[in-house]
């Protein structure tokens, strides 16, 4: 294994992006390509080669696939896939080895070859939205998506960053004076008992479960608090409710639907956890400012490549 490395004195250079959705039966074409590639998978394993190392790519992983080097695909997909890709190109990377000290200036990109992603939900938001930026603004090269794409290389650099310091904790809180990551243990939160790892446990399960209707007293039963004391804490910890983060996580999944699907509204509502669609639309315009119409209208255009 190992991680590319690049210190960043502007954008990156985006070629393109898109999003490959295919059934059973699919295989990588055998290719060159003069770019790097950035893949993120949603749902499913890609099963690649690169130059004589397999890789399988499975969801909720992250892998850069480096320029002039052969890569093709191993097997025949035997179940559903869906990723998105990236190509770009990086000034005067290198290679460091995964028990290398990486570069503290938080200007180098550390991008790994193959990861499991700290938090995958945030790079596939900030795919779609490049996905969107460029059916409407390329394909012609342009600072909108330069800078878009060195956001989403930016995100998998913090992600690959905080992997390395704190292998347990995954909450990102900002940057220090030094450049330094800061992340949630170092931000005053007890780690072990009732601070940062049980409610970063509740928080994976409320992501998981978000759409099927759960509400803040089955969650603490689940976990065993009070539904008052659970919400005071995760409030400590997150800086949000347990109320709102279901909320948050379901409109999530609404935009996603929204922007990718042609479903009805009506449909997305309940598919998301909400019986009644009126109180879905005014729940989502309450935190997005537009009605779920206004939202899909506002990103109609889409890259797929599909077999």
């Amino acid at each position: 294994m190992g991680v590319t490395v690049c210190r960043l004195d502007g954008p990156v250079g985006f070629v393109s992006i898109g999003r490959f959705v295919s059934g059973p039966g699919w295989r990588h074409a055998r290719r060159v390509i003069d770019t790097y590639e950035l893949i993120v998978v949603r749902r499913g394993v890609l099963p690649i080669r690169v130059a004589d190392r397999p890789m399988r790519i499975a969801a909720g992983q992250v892998a850069l696939l480096p320029p002039g080097v052969e890569h093709a695909g191993t097997d025949i997909i035997t179940d559903d896939l869906d990723f998105y890709w990236m190509h770009c190109r990086l000034p005067a990377a290198r290679i460091i080895g995964d028990d290398d000290a990486a570069p503290q200036d938080d200007h180098c990109l550390l991008l790994p070859d193959l990861r499991d992603a700290a938090d995958a939900d945030r790079l596939i938001v900030l795919c779609g939205q490049l996905v969107d930026v460029y059916a409407r603004f390329g394909p012609r090269p342009n600072a909108y998506c330069d800078y878009l794409a060195t956001t989403l290389l930016l995100e998998v650099s913090a992600q690959e960053r905080l992997r390395g310091r704190f292998a347990d904790h995954r909450t990102i809180t900002g940057y220090g004076e030094d450049g330094r990551l800061i992340a949630a243990a170092d931000d005053g939160i007890d780690a072990a008992g009732e601070g940062l790892a049980p409610m970063l446990a509740i928080r994976a399960w409320i992501t998981a479960n978000a759409c099927d209707g759960i509400t803040v007293a089955q969650v603490a039963r689940r976990f065993r608090y009070s539904p008052s004391h659970l919400t005071a804490m995760y409030r400590r910890v997150f800086g949000i409710g347990v109320s709102a983060q279901i909320a948050e996580c379901r409109i999530d999944r609404a935009r996603e639907l929204l922007g990718s699907t042609s479903t009805p509204v009506g449909e997305i509502a309940r598919e998301v956890g909400y019986d009644d669609p009126k109180y879905f639309m005014r729940v989502f315009k309450r935190r997005t400012g537009l009605t779920p119409g206004q939202y899909r209208d506002a990103f109609p255009g889409r890259l797929y490549n599909t077999v």
